[in-house]
């Protein structure tokens, strides 16, 4: 298996530009769909509140300790 995949590499680095072109366009034509397939299962999941949360500033609760409450509490020498 390993040879095998050994050659593969051999071949796609030996490919010319114009050939390394036409292999990605053959690719993205394979693998959209399922990208297509996988977006669309993304979209179908509820919205989960703890995502939507993500990067908004936290709503009071606890705050960050800064170097001066540290330096209070002599955690700082």
């Amino acid at each position: 298996m390993a040879s095998r995949l050994e050659k593969l590499a051999d071949k796609i680095i030996s490919l010319t530009p114009q050939e390394a072109e036409e292999l990605a366009l053959i690719v993205r034509a394979k693998i959209m769909p399922k990208m297509q397939a996988q977006q669309g299962l993304l979209q179908q999941q509820p919205p989960n509140p703890q995502m939507a949360q993500m990067g908004r500033p936290r709503q009071g609760g606890i705050r960050m300790p800064t170097g001066g409450d540290a330096a209070r509490q002599g955690l700082l020498y």
